[in-house]
């Protein structure tokens, strides 16, 4: 349990911010990132357009004609996400993650101005280290401090603080209350509820009815100050994979055999930050429109030391017989905590 404020930290606009980072000439400019045929991310002159994530890249083009679409540059996404859980891992002795690029931080901050120093610290670090803006909210509990981090984008820091929470705790809309979904919003209108506040004038039964006991015991909890103020730190997982692409936006065209050793270097670090070892791994080879080749073999030992893993990988490379790799995923499977394995054989 946290002893004082948690940090919400969110990288902004994370697939765009990881393309400008060579491409600053498109800081100015309506520029929105690919995948498939989807926006992925679009950077902040395209959204003042109204380009968002989701739409069709077609749809936004037609829209406007002079929005710049860049192919999401995956390795480097990859990448650029490993090396900010690193600086979170650096800067807090709790990190939740909550995707590629956003996570909760217990930073062992015993008061307010602490929890505020070293949201100050990580943006400084991710902008000077990683040339990453990330916006930092700062809250009692988990919702606080995503609540804050979303007003303060992009590119700030933001506190909720103990009026503000209260203030809140009665008047928030639940449109904008984390993980509550549109149907279950529309069930709870139907019965007058449209704020956090409004909960208090339906009966607990109608209310378990109308959204299900968890939903329900959750939004009290809410709505009582008392909902989640723990940073978990995720353990368990069975496997951890890499990926990239063997010519991509910015740089050189790799081979697969470089291609899959920087990605086992990558999966092998995760493994390690998690304090997990590996007892297989398995390398799927994808040509451009086709059919995946997938390999794996057992280790000798479980392991997350890349020392170990990358002759495996490479021999696999060379057994695997596919032409023209496009992409390349290193997974390493059989996890299991390093203490366990070390209390094992000991």
């Amino acid at each position: 349990m946290a002893v004082g404020p948690l940090l919400h930290a969110d990288a902004d606009a994370f697939f765009a911010s990881v393309v400008l980072r060579s491409r600053p000439e498109l800081v100015a400019v309506p520029m929105a990132v690919v995948a498939h045929v989807f926006v992925a991310s679009a950077n902040y002159p395209a959204r003042a357009l109204g380009v968002t994530g989701g739409m069709l890249a077609d749809d936004a083009l037609r829209q406007h004609p002079g929005l710049v679409l860049v192919d999401v540059p995956r390795a480097e996404v990859e990448e650029a996400g490993d090396a900010l859980f690193d600086l979170f891992h650096e800067c807090a002795r709790a990190v939740e993650p909550g995707s590629v690029e956003e996570a909760f931080l217990d930073v062992g901050a015993s008061d307010w101005d602490a929890a505020v120093a070293a949201g100050h610290d990580l943006r400084r670090r991710a902008a000077a280290e990683l040339g990453l803006p990330v916006s930092v909210g700062v809250g009692r509990t988990k919702l606080m401090a995503k609540l804050a981090s979303r007003a303060t984008k992009p590119d700030g820091l933001h506190v909720i603080g103990p009026e503000r929470e209260a203030e809140l705790r009665t008047a928030l809309p639940l449109g904008e209350v984390w993980g509550v979904g549109a149907a279950t919003r529309d069930r709870l209108a139907n019965l007058g509820v449209q704020r956090l506040g409004d909960l208090d004038d339906v009966p607990r039964a109608l209310l378990q009815q109308a959204c299900g006991t968890a939903m329900a015991r959750r939004l009290w909890r809410i709505r009582d100050g008392t909902d989640d103020a723990t940073v978990r730190t995720v353990e368990a997982r069975s496997v951890i994979s890499a990926e990239g692409a063997t010519s991509g936006y910015g740089r050189a065209d790799l081979s697969t055999a470089d291609l899959v050793a920087s990605c086992a270097v990558r999966a092998c670090r995760r493994a390690a930050r998690a304090g997990l070892v590996a007892a297989g791994l398995v390398l799927t080879l994808r040509a451009e429109g086709g059919s995946p080749v997938v390999v794996k073999r057992s280790l000798a030992e479980a392991t997350s030391s890349p020392e170990d893993v990358l002759p495996v990988a490479r021999d696999l490379v060379a057994t695997a017989l596919a032409d023209e790799v496009a992409t390349v995923r290193v997974s390493l499977t059989g996890l299991l905590p390093a203490g366990l394995v070390q209390q094992t054989l000991f």
